[in-house]
């Protein structure tokens, strides 16, 4: 297996780094695979002819996309919206990649959606799935089929901070406000949080779920920005009821309020849009899609130094290098293996600056799940201009890390005060995981 880890620089890396506890060897790493054509990602174990065939079948399923109810020649895509914002899973993780931010102010793109949170959240039965707005639901959607009205727009304005390091070196980071136009049914309630969300990256998400135990400072689920959701199959069903008005078993209804009686006239609870063989389909190819290897790896000495200083600064307190999977394998034997995802799966504090606002523009207090970090060489070989962070505000990995407060401002604050050589030598460290 060709990676930007070999499974020897791994184990030395991860188990005998300067400062670091000693770790069991690492019997087995998983989960990286090379992209030799990206729009063809491979699963990170070799599957069986049908299980591959289904695996096939899912990435169909997930470019495919999903057209209004009774248009002609259809098939199974029918069942789009009829209020969406977009309508394939591809369109939000092209390949199964992180979404892309704006690169300038103006509208929100569609890799990016606007979630609604009624507060106080208390007054949910499940602690997951916080009520949304009494009219426009738990998101907000610009877009929806012909005859039906779109909820609203957002227009993105960003304002540039200017700082200095205090070796006196200026960098500069934009903060992002949101304004929310054309609302086709009134204002949004007083009590509601604006939470704007970047789609994240599916590598390497049934590895994630094959994590046993508790994650470090869980939240109630694992998957998502915050954590929200339990599952692959979670967070799946929710998208696709939420994002895109696809209906399954699971969730038979769509984020259609009472207040959208045309909307909801065209909801069929009893007869799910995407039908089950095609969502066991998806969810397979999710589950099984490896995280892509870097094609630019750094030489194993420059990776040893990296990992040094990742963990002298602290980056690895939350960004923890490694996790184990306890799985099945395609012919159903189990597996312990280790995979290097650099998350503890866990949700943190990063201060007031990141934090979502409520209508009335008041800071709500945020916590959000530690961003896996591996895949990021692969994205910055692919990607001219990068963002980072839940909404896409950080266009380098250095102004993603610039952004870090609340538990994590020492860790930014030791950032800072590096020589520019070192700061720059971490960089590198991460912008090649």
């Amino acid at each position: 297996m060709r990676s930007s880890w070999t499974i020897a620089a791994l184990c030395t890396l991860l188990c005998t780094a300067p400062g670091a506890a000693v770790l069991a060897p690492v019997a087995v790493l998983i989960g990286s695979k090379p992209y030799i054509d990206h729009r063809d990602q491979p699963p990170y174990l070799a599957l069986p002819k049908p299980l591959e065939d289904q695996y096939q079948l899912g990435h169909a399923v997930f470019n495919t996309p999903f057209v209004a109810l009774g248009t002609p020649n259809a098939g199974r895509r029918a069942g789009l919206g009829p209020i969406f914002n977009a309508p394939s899973c591809d369109e939000c993780h092209n390949e199964g990649a992180h979404g892309r931010g704006p690169d300038y102010e103006g509208a929100m793109p569609n890799s990016m959606v606007v979630q609604l949170e009624a507060l106080p959240a208390g007054v949910s039965t499940d602690p997951t799935d916080p009520p949304g707005d009494p009219v426009y639901g738990r998101l907000l959607s610009p877009a929806a089929v012909e005859g039906f009205t779109a909820e609203g727009q957002v227009i993105i304005h960003y304002h540039v901070l200017q700082r200095t390091y205090p070796d006196g070196t200026a960098w500069t980071l934009r903060r992002p406000e949101y304004e929310i136009t054309h609302l086709g049914y009134g204002p949004l309630a007083a009590n509601v949080v604006i939470k704007p969300r970047l789609a994240p990256a599916i590598f390497g998400l049934g590895l994630l779920e094959s994590v046993p135990g508790h994650a470090a400072q869980p939240g109630p689920g694992r998957f998502g920005w915050q954590a929200i959701a339990r599952s692959v199959r979670d967070q799946t069903t929710r998208a696709l009821a939420r994002e895109m008005g696809v209906t399954s078993t699971d969730r038979p209804e769509d984020d259609c309020t009472s207040a959208e009686m045309r909307c909801l006239q065209q909801r069929h609870p009893q007869t799910p849009e995407m039908s089950g063989e095609l969502l066991e389909a998806l969810l397979t190819f999710e589950k099984w899609l490896s995280v892509p290897a870097n094609p630019k790896a750094l030489p194993p000495a420059q990776q040893a130094a990296g990992l040094q200083l990742f963990r002298a600064t602290g980056c690895s307190g939350c960004h923890l290098p490694q996790q184990p999977v306890l799985l099945l394998q395609p012919d159903g034997q189990p597996l312990k293996a280790t995979i290097a995802p650099f998350t503890d799966l866990g949700i943190h504090d990063l201060g007031p600056g990141l934090a979502d606002h409520e209508v009335s523009g008041a800071v709500h207090p945020t916590r959000f799940r530690t961003a896996p970090l591996w895949g990021i060489g692969y994205r910055l070989s692919r990607e001219s201009k990068p963002t980072f962070l839940h909404d896409g505000r950080a266009r380098s990995v250095e102004e993603a890390v610039l952004w870090h407060d609340g538990e994590a401002a020492v860790v930014r604050e030791r950032f800072a005060h590096l020589p520019p050589e070192k700061r720059a030598q971490l960089l590198r460290f991460v912008g090649a995981l």
